[in-house]
Parts: C-alpha cells; sequence; structure tokens
C-alpha cells in the first residue's frame, strides 16, 4: 500500500503543482494517529493530489456529525465503499463512467436513500441513516431505492504504489477499515473560504485542521 503521512508537504491541486517527496512517510505503525481520531467518533481530514475532505467512519456516522459534515464543506456527501460491498449490493456505477482514477468522478455510482427509516432523504439525519445502511452487514438491494441522495463510491483499499495520484475515496476508505469492523467513509470535499468559487489549498486545510483540533492526514 503507498505510504501516507500526517504531516503535510507543501500545497498542492491537482493539475495545478506538484508535490515534493513526503520526507515523513506514514507507516503501518504510524496509521494510529489517525485511525483512533476515526474510533473516538471525530473527523480527519484527507489531502491527496486529487481533493481535500473532511472524513468520518460510515458505519457509526450520527445525524450530529452529518450535519457538522455538510455545513462545513461544499455539502456534496459520498460514500466510500469497497467494490465487492456496492456488488452486493447491487449499486452500478454512475453512467457515463470516469475512467481516470485521479478525476474526482471515478468509481462514482448511482445515488441511492435507504427504504426505510427516512422521508425526503436530503436532512442529515436521513443521509446518516442511509450511510449506516450502506455499511451495515444486514443491508440487502430492497433496504436502498434509487434515484437517492446519498453518492456511494467504489473504491479499492489497496492502492498502487507505481500510481502518480492516491485517490482520495481509496486513502479515506483504507483509513476506516483500519478503525470500523465494517470499512465504509463518508466524506465531502471543502472549498476555499477564501475564494468559495476554488478549491481548498493545503495549507488553509492545516489552518483549518489546527482550528478544529483535528488531524491532517496527506497522501
Amino acid at each position: 500500500m503507498r505510504r501516507l503521512s500526517t504531516l503535510p508537504t507543501t500545497s498542492v491541486w491537482a493539475g495545478r503543482s506538484k508535490r515534493k517527496p513526503n520526507p515523513n512517510p506514514l507507516t503501518p505503525e504510524n496509521w494510529n494517529p489517525a485511525v483512533k481520531v476515526l474510533e473516538s467518533g471525530n473527523p480527519v481530514l484527507v489531502a491527496t493530489d486529487t481533493g481535500t475532505a473532511l472524513v468520518y467512519g460510515a458505519a457509526t456516522i450520527t445525524t450530529t456529525q452529518m450535519a457538522d459534515l455538510i455545513r462545513c464543506s461544499s455539502g456534496f456527501v459520498q460514500v466510500a465503499l469497497p467494490s465487492a460491498r456496492c456488488d452486493t449490493l447491487l449499486i452500478p456505477e454512475a453512467a457515463p463512467t470516469v475512467r481516470d482514477e485521479r478525476r474526482p468522478g471515478f468509481g462514482q455510482c448511482v445515488t441511492v436513500d435507504a427504504t426505510n427509516g427516512v422521508t425526503t432523504g436530503i436532512s442529515a439525519a436521513d443521509r446518516a441513516h442511509t450511510a449506516r445502511v450502506l455499511c451495515s452487514p444486514a443491508s440487502t438491494a430492497a433496504d436502498l431505492t434509487r434515484p437517492g441522495h446519498m453518492v456511494p463510491v467504489r473504491a479499492d483499499i489497496a492502492i498502487d504504489p507505481s500510481g502518480c495520484s492516491l485517490p482520495l475515496a481509496a486513502v479515506a476508505l483504507a483509513l476506516t477499515e483500519m478503525a470500523f469492523p465494517v470499512p465504509g467513509a463518508v466524506y465531502a470535499e471543502l472549498v476555499s473560504e477564501l475564494d468559495p468559487s476554488h478549491p481548498i489549498s493545503l495549507n488553509e486545510a492545516r489552518q483549518i485542521a489546527e482550528r478544529r483540533h483535528t488531524l491532517l492526514v496527506c497522501a
């Protein structure tokens, strides 16, 4: 698996600049800080060449946590799941598919809502419930309606070290796989508070992490 780091190197955004080699790789032993943050019910910020997002564990996300995620992000909430899980739930990729894993739309699937326990599907409570249904081992395809308000994303936990960038969904999923019995990551990308028409920079992400007293994971 590609090594990650909790220590940011240089401000980066996909297609605009190149990241310097990371002098502080996150080895398996050093996954613990990010894993412990997720286990405690708190989010981590994950920054890759394809975006920067706030990440919660999907299996345990609460209404309060979902509301926090929606409020401090773009509001476009996605759920990274193993491809095999999407197959079990009969959730296909959306068409047309994006085959370049460096693009944000890679792996996005048909949107879903939980069949039961939701109203419109758009509220924080409804979206949190749908995320938990997606991760529940007891769920079947019949427990989801299509289309909906949550965007499942097919992701592979194993990351090819020869790749030129790390998919955001894959990094988020890998972290939750170590933090929870059932892997699944709810995440939403951040936009710049200084210029909402642009994505967040790594320097600004660092400031947000410090303000929120959370961990910034760079990959």
